[in-house]
């Protein structure tokens, strides 16, 4: 997005200095002529520039405030839960999934228990047990502790970090 920036405005410095020796786009060239060449330059490239820099402000406000395509399969109900990547959600966690938004603690237990059962078989057999204990929620497998989860709020969703012992 820099390098984009950096284009545009190069491209819109070099037009403007351009149409400051060169008539290019004006109709009459009496008033043209009649100009300085930091008028003719302004007049040009300082436009330009408001426009694109707004235009870049409007585009960061829909993407900060809109949801994303996933995001938006969270809220419609299309999909229970999806996989986040990234150091800012999953963090030192073994695994992080997103939900919607507006659970209450049990309901949630019980998204982490049909993602247990579903996904994750292996760490858990028909004994699995999901309780919530303060902020964290703890998967048990009969009375063996075998993971850990934690929560993480986001703008239109809860990702749930997921730590399984070893």
């Amino acid at each position: 997005m820099a390098k984009v920036i950096i284009g545009f405005i190069i491209a819109d410095f070099v037009l403007s200095l351009i149409c400051a020796k060169i008539p290019l786009f004006t109709r009459n060239s009496k008033r043209w002529e009649q100009k300085t060449y930091f008028r003719r330059f302004s007049e040009g490239f300082f436009p330009v520039l408001i426009v694109f820099l707004i235009c870049l402000f409007i585009d960061y406000y829909h993407k900060v405030n809109n949801p994303t395509g996933f995001e938006q399969m969270l809220i419609d109900g299309d999909a229970e839960y999806l996989v986040v990547f990234g150091d800012d959600y999953v963090g030192d966690a073994d695994v992080a999934l997103e939900i919607k938004q507006g659970h209450s603690p049990d309901r949630i237990c019980k998204i982490i228990s049909s993602i247990c059962k579903e996904d994750y078989i292996h760490k858990g057999s028909d004994a699995l047990n999901v309780y919530a204990e303060g902020e964290e929620y703890v998967i048990m497998d009969g009375n063996v502790n075998i993971g850990r989860v934690t929560t993480f709020d986001r703008k239109f969703g809860v990702v749930l970090r997921f730590y399984w012992m070893p």
